[in-house]
């Protein structure tokens, strides 16, 4: 094995792991502004550990976003595999937006640090949205004129409710807009 290709040192796993967690918390409590050093300095690392593992805060940025998108990923995943294809997208529909509140407010607040976590997020939404959209908009049981980035809107109203009973109401009152009948 040669030392390009080894396996990374439990100690910069470790490491790579706390300033993501790090930088997680502290952007939710003061912002995105934070700077590399205080990022770094609430890890427990130094500057010069930061760098070995992002060459910008852009790119730590970048890598909290796929994080934040990793459970999403997860319900697409699982949605793929079931057969009919309303019900995979109803799957994405309705589970799809598995952050929280807060998670939420860090994603959005996220995607506004750079064009390139703009383009990101996009790009992680799409993703998931996408291939279940096009699956029921082919079977034509969703609208034609529905974009994934309109189904996502959609997604994050219907979660924004304030009650579990009031989320499903408005997740069925927006499927049912979305849906048109196959003749």
């Amino acid at each position: 094995m040669t030392a390009t290709s080894r396996a990374p040192r439990k100690d910069q796993v470790r490491n790579r792991r706390r300033l993501l967690d790090a930088a997680r918390l502290a952007f939710a409590e003061q912002g995105p502004d934070l700077s590399i050093e205080a990022i770094a300095r609430t890890a427990g690392v130094g500057a010069t550990t930061f760098y070995r593992h992002f060459a910008t805060k852009d790119d730590l940025v970048l890598q909290l976003l796929e994080d934040l998108a990793h459970g999403a990923g997860q319900v697409a995943e699982e949605a793929a595999a079931i057969a009919d294809d309303w019900e995979a997208f109803r799957a994405v529909f309705t589970r799809g937006c598995v952050l929280d509140d807060a998670g939420l407010r860090l994603f959005d607040a996220l995607c506004k640090t750079s064009p390139q976590a703009a383009e990101r997020a996009t790009t992680l939404t799409a993703s998931l949205i996408t291939p279940v959209a096009d699956r029921a908009r082919r079977s034509g049981q969703l609208r034609g004129d529905v974009t994934a980035e309109d189904v996502a809107a959609f997604m994050r109203m219907a979660d924004s409710a304030s009650t579990p009973r009031q989320r499903e109401s408005a997740h069925e009152v927006m499927l049912a807009g979305l849906r048109t009948r196959a003749e």
